[in-house]
């Protein structure tokens, strides 16, 4: 085991360790507790996919860790336990000191515009990853837009002779934003097309690494895109496990330099330093945005090159035989995706 896969669970340990010190409950008895009450929803794939959704929870921790709330972590197994979860909550937090819920998950929006929900004047809700504008009162949101950055990626890895989208699910505006931009950078003064695979209909392809690990097992020598949430990590396995292998895998969401000597770069989204801002303007009692989108110009989302990927490289193609080649594509075609990106965002 690597020292970042080390350190990244420790991190994690760190995180079950201080939430068994939180509330199990939103309910309180009047006069116990004036402490703010903050209840989060985890993702609905759950923790430990060494991406997304623990950067998620680091960035809770970290606000947790310097504001002193009352927090209730709840972990629902699907989409029926939401409903429930979202009226028990309108329920028990009704009067008191103010509270938040705090979904994680982009794919609890439906089920949150159909419970037709009124808050009370101490109740919010923040969606994580809504492209929604039409919200309910008091249901604030933000999303990431990968439409840039994935066509920065789609632009470096123009030169390799075939790319690929390994997506989680299909019809998801996330994912479907990312594949996109990949295409179109890929695609563009480039006569080869990208294929996209999908793992599943529903939510369960972000935790199939095995499904992953055998799809990218039946392709040749191509540069992948993972879109998969925690089923990225059987394609990251997949490309450290196989010898002479040609194909090249970006790394996502977090650096993953140490993942796999496959992976040249990484898109980092920065979505715990979101998480802190909007927790600690909540906390603060600051006006938030009902819905804001961030883009490369924000800052949130970028490439990272990884510092190893030439040093343990053992098989390699001669268009990228320089060191500096990727942070050469980078520069040269990074205003041009942020161009794009605006282009995207206004259509």
């Amino acid at each position: 085991m690597t020292v970042l896969v080390r350190s990244v669970w420790l991190r994690l340990l760190l995180c079950f360790v201080l939430l068994a010190a939180c509330s199990c409950s939103d309910e309180a008895v009047p006069g116990t507790d004036t402490r703010l009450r903050l209840t989060v929803v985890t993702p609905i794939s759950g923790l430990g996919d060494m991406g997304y959704n623990d950067k998620i929870m680091s960035g809770i921790m970290e606000f947790y860790g310097h504001h002193d709330v009352n927090m209730t972590l709840v972990s629902p197994t699907s989409l029926d336990e939401i409903r429930q979860i979202i009226q028990d909550w309108r329920k028990n937090t009704e009067s008191g000191p103010r509270s938040l819920l705090l979904l994680t998950d982009d794919v609890y929006e439906s089920v949150l515009k159909n419970t037709g929900i009124t808050l009370a004047s101490g109740q919010q809700i923040l969606l994580v990853e809504s492209r929604s504008t039409d919200l309910p009162e008091g249901v604030y949101t933000f999303n990431i837009n990968r439409y840039g950055i994935s066509y920065l990626a789609g632009c470096m890895a123009r030169k390799h002779q075939e790319a690929c989208v390994i997506a989680a699910m299909s019809g998801n505006p996330v994912l479907e934003e990312a594949i996109d931009g990949y295409t179109e950078g890929y695609q563009t003064d480039n006569d080869k097309q990208v294929k996209v695979f999908y793992l599943a209909e529903d939510a369960s392809g972000f935790n199939m690494p095995d499904s992953a690990y055998r799809v990218i097992g039946q392709m040749g020598n191509t540069f992948v895109l993972p879109l998969a949430g925690g089923s990225n990590n059987g394609i990251y396995k997949y490309s450290r496990e196989t010898p002479f292998y040609l194909s090249l895998v970006i790394g996502m969401d977090t650096d993953c330099s140490w993942f796999s000597s496959r992976i040249p770069f990484s898109i980092v989204i920065h979505i715990d330093t979101l998480l802190v801002q909007y927790l600690t303007a909540w906390f603060e009692e600051r006006e938030m945005e009902p819905s804001h989108t961030y883009g490369m110009d924000s800052g949130m989302v970028d490439i990272v090159m990884s510092p190893i990927f030439y040093k343990y490289i053992d098989i390699w193609e001669e268009y990228y035989n320089d060191i500096e080649y990727w942070n050469n594509t980078y520069r040269k075609y990074k205003d041009e995706a942020l161009e794009k990106e605006k282009t995207y965002v206004m259509h």
